[in-house]
């Protein structure tokens, strides 16, 4: 059985899938139906999607805090 793997980002509003490795990332490129990005490894199989805009605007953490003080509270982590 394959093993996934969930990286949320609440700020970015997105979720990446892998059901590959990470390592072996080659290129992505943009869905054709969605917004979303395709992950392929050298081969050109897809090995991970980043799914763009996850929650609803209710739910988005950009629009409930406001630009800047995402910016400041990301500074202090790194």
């Amino acid at each position: 059985m394959a093993k996934i793997k969930l990286l949320l980002d609440p700020i970015g509003n997105t979720l990446n899938v892998w059901w590959g490795k990470t390592s072996k990332t080659d290129y992505c490129e943009e869905s054709r139906t969605t917004d979303d990005v395709i992950i392929y490894n050298k081969d050109g199989r897809p090995i991970g999607v980043e799914i763009i805009g996850l929650f609803p605007s209710e739910l988005n953490m950009t629009n409930l805090l406001g630009n800047n003080k995402i910016e400041k509270s990301t500074k202090k982590l790194n």
